[in-house]
């Protein structure tokens, strides 16, 4: 088990965020935070980094990290060992895309039973066709 680290916002990073703290998270408490997103709705990897910027009392949370922590969470299920009680499918890039991991169909076929509409791209992406009425946020 790992934990969150709080660190000093990097100074390439300086430009984007600014001085202060970031929050590098730990998969365990971006996979608790997940856990709260209710069926019918879809979060975004922005709104998973702001609320544990809250929680962890940072400035900003490292959304690559987040992302990453997404799709190890993904990776940890086949298709025959998904855990239901951590909706991972539920959590879209800021675009609307669904992140692409191991468990990329399964995903779009999880968002889509939830009753959304999925859009294809000529690239082979995804796109959950959503407003913000769908969009959950912490």
């Amino acid at each position: 088990m790992t934990t969150s680290k709080i660190v000093d916002i990097p100074i390439k990073m300086e430009k984007f965020y600014g001085k202060g703290t970031m929050l590098h998270p730990s998969v365990e408490d971006v996979q608790e935070l997940v856990k709260t997103i209710p069926n019918g709705f879809v979060a975004s990897i922005a709104t998973l980094s702001k609320r544990l910027s809250k929680d962890f009392d940072t400035d900003v949370t490292c959304p690559m990290r987040t992302g990453n922590a997404i799709k190890k969470i993904a990776e940890r299920y086949s298709n025959d060992t998904i855990d239901f009680k951590i909706p991972f499918w539920r959590v879209i890039r800021s675009d609307k895309f669904i992140i692409k991991s191991k468990n990329y169909e399964f995903c779009a076929s999880q968002i889509e039973n939830e009753g959304f509409k999925l859009l294809f791209t000529n690239s082979g992406s995804i796109k959950v066709n959503t407003d913000s009425s769908r969009m959950f946020f912490f």
